[in-house]
């Protein structure tokens, strides 16, 4: 499976960029050279056209068929909330919505992956 760490200019790619102390501000999995599957505000998880400019692929094991299980599960604005400001124990988490990072997770069936940012996430995968 293919997981595709990228970043952009907008003010919001950047925040995340800044708060998480990091390079990656999403993640998506590749579907195929034209489509991929991830979750980004406000619409959730959905197969979109892949419309990513900045970024780096890495390889791991997973499957795509379970994260195409969430599509249509909306975005959890909490948990985003949650990683700006980390107040309590354990990430804000409403199970029926999802981030691009839990998605990653999920599909990559990696308990190290859980609760990360996609920076996180990377330097993970990468070490």
């Amino acid at each position: 499976m293919e997981i595709i760490f990228s970043r952009n200019t907008s003010l919001l790619s950047r925040l995340i960029q800044r708060f998480t102390n990091g390079k990656w501000s999403h993640n998506a999995i590749k579907i195929d050279d034209y489509h991929i599957l991830d979750s980004r505000f406000p619409k959730g998880v959905q197969i979109r056209h892949f419309d990513l400019k900045d970024y780096e692929i890495v390889e791991v094991e997973g499957d795509i068929d379970e994260a195409i299980k969430h599509v249509e599960k909306r975005y959890d604005v909490l948990r985003f909330i949650w990683y700006g400001i980390k107040f309590g124990d354990k990430p804000w988490n409403n199970p029926s919505q999802m981030i691009c990072s839990e998605l990653i997770a999920e599909a990559a069936h990696d308990i190290n992956l859980k609760g990360k940012t996609p920076n996180e996430q990377y330097k993970y995968l990468k070490s």
